[in-house]
């Protein structure tokens, strides 16, 4: 009976070992709403911490201490593992460009990126250097892995990886009152190994913190800018990207702007919307228009403002506050204000 169990668990072990299909999610897995998988992609592994701290290479690494450049972040940590089926023969290259172009469109400035190992590291690979970028150990302590024997191994290098075989990029950028930090490394595993061979993985780690400028308003606090200098600014009145639709976390904001209102109803203001300048004179100036108009409808249809103290007017891109060259810059510019008349 004991030789029995013996072999059926050497049986069990040499299936799971041999697995070959990368789909469905690993059980207890949770997408991330930044991320989508990319096509023929599942996650393979996935760990998650409250709170912790993730250093991000930013330049090329000149040596096993790292990259000269770096940034270390701390807050809520996602670890994501995807696997590509890659049936359709996808590369590198463009897995990394989609990923990018997607983040760029919701607004995520590319801090760093890299394509080719020579470009990352040369002979100093990311996941011998920085261990949390796919060290096979690292990942067998992820929460959910299927099964640990096995994918750990889809980020290693192999005597016949190619230069081509990695891409690396770091991105930063607001969502819904979060700021986030998100780096992917892009590997091309050659192993022989069925379910790793010739399918490309992509490690994202994800920092997650709290944007501090988000909620920090009173009807005090307005007053006392509407005294002084005739106007508030608002960078926590938040929309969908390219909308005019307000996200559940700025009615908050909007309600408190209601209280100070509807405490000064004699007093008339304009409700101004700004935009950064991507886009075109005239898009951005509809744009900041319908935002502002959308402040207005919150304020008198939620909160009883009365539509003869208030109305609606935007300037598109005519007005900002810093550059636009860059993401801090661009995100100080999209912003609602009220202007006392």
């Amino acid at each position: 009976m004991k030789l029995i169990y013996s072999i059926l668990f050497i049986c069990l072990s040499c299936t799971a070992f041999s697995q070959k299909t990368i789909c469905p999610d690993v059980e207890g897995a949770i997408d991330h709403p930044i991320l989508e998988k990319y096509k023929n992609s599942c996650i393979v592994a996935y760990n998650e911490t409250k709170f912790n701290a993730v250093t991000f290479p930013i330049s090329k690494l000149t040596s096993r201490e790292g990259a000269q450049e770096e940034i270390t972040e701390e807050g809520k940590t996602i670890n994501l593992l995807y696997g590509i089926e890659n049936t359709e023969r996808a590369t590198v290259l463009e897995v990394q460009k989609n990923y990018e172009q997607a983040l760029k469109n919701g607004n995520f400035e590319i801090l760093y990126s890299a394509f080719g190992r020579k470009k990352i590291g040369g002979s100093y690979k990311l996941q011998n250097v920085y261990e949390t970028f796919g060290e096979s150990d690292v990942l067998s302590e992820y929460q959910y892995i299927k099964p640990k024997s096995y994918f750990r191994f889809s980020m290693s290098s192999h005597n016949s990886n190619v230069d081509t075989d990695d891409a690396y990029f770091v991105a930063k950028g607001k969502r819904e009152g979060k700021i986030y930090t998100i780096a992917l490394f892009i590997h091309y595993n050659r192993s022989s190994w069925e379910g790793l061979k010739n399918n490309i993985f992509i490690l994202a780690q994800i920092v997650e913190q709290e944007d501090m400028e988000t909620g920090q308003v009173s009807a005090a606090s307005i007053e006392e800018k509407i005294k002084n200098e005739g106007k508030e600014v608002f960078h926590n009145i938040l929309f969908d990207f390219g909308s005019d639709k307000l996200t559940s976390e700025s009615y908050a904001v909007i309600e408190t702007l209601a209280e100070y209102l509807k405490g000064n109803p004699t007093q008339k203001y304009y409700i101004v919307g700004h935009t950064d300048n991507v886009g075109s004179l005239t898009t951005n100036q509809t744009l900041s228009e319908k935002r502002a108009q959308s402040v207005l409808n919150a304020l008198t249809t939620k909160y009883d403002v009365s539509t003869s103290q208030i109305s609606a007017h935007g300037v598109g891109q005519l007005s900002p506050l810093s550059i636009n060259t860059t993401e801090e810059g661009r995100a100080l510019n999209r912003r609602v204000e009220i202007v006392l008349k």
